[in-house]
């Protein structure tokens, strides 16, 4: 495949509630106990995963419980697969980058920005087939929005966005790019996580209070 492919952009939109993790002094910190459903997840999340509504520069590490998307089914309790997740920088592009993309007139007025990551496994378990914790990411813009980025029909060099390593099990780590393009003079500010740990029947707590980058 090559970059003189057209792209197409995916998006989903899902309904859900917030959930809970045991009772809290300090709202929205995860307490050691047992979760209202009995499992006991929440005694191990403090110790084991960055706290909620953590904020890291570029760079920063953090680790986190990834709920692949097949898995978060909102049935049953979700403890996740450890991973060490960075968000390595923003970059502003040109439209320079896109010479071999078709794009539409408005499309040809945005700004392309692109989001650095590197995902280190932490865990044995391998992550299931076709699943890439790289688009987990949440890329927020200067409004304060939400932003989809770009799925590409072939290879773009600028901003490439492999699938993890065969195996991605304890200590293999990739790097990945997600490109976006931002109308009206728009530019990405900050990049969020909200996957995580959840008690049973529940949304994870980090839906809420997700770990944030910038």
């Amino acid at each position: 495949m090559s970059a003189d492919s057209p792209y197409r952009a995916v998006s989903q939109v899902v309904t859900i509630s917030p959930g809970a993790c045991g009772s809290s002094s300090v709202p929205g910190r995860l307490q050691p106990g047992r979760a209202p459903s009995g499992q006991p997840l929440c005694g191990r999340w403090e110790a084991a995963w960055n706290p909620l509504g953590t904020r890291l520069a570029f760079g920063g590490e953090a680790t986190v419980g990834w709920v692949p998307p097949a898995q978060a089914t909102g049935n049953g309790a979700h403890e996740g697969i450890k991973l060490r997740i960075t968000v390595v920088s923003i970059q502003k592009g040109t439209m320079a980058d896109f010479r071999n993309v078709e794009l539409n007139a408005n499309e040809r007025n945005a700004t392309p920005y692109y989001v650095q990551l590197r995902v280190t496994a932490l865990s044995s378990t391998p992550p299931p087939k076709d699943s890439d914790p790289a688009i987990t990411f949440t890329a927020i813009d200067d409004r304060g929005q939400e932003q989809q980025s770009i799925t590409f029909l072939g290879t773009f060099p600028r901003c490439d966005d492999p699938m993890p390593p065969k195996q991605f099990v304890s200590g293999k780590t990739y790097q990945s790019c997600l490109a976006y393009l931002i109308p009206g003079g728009g530019s990405i500010q900050r990049v969020q996580w909200d996957s995580g740990p959840a008690v049973a029947n529940q949304v994870t707590p980090y839906f809420e209070r997700p770990i944030v980058w910038g």
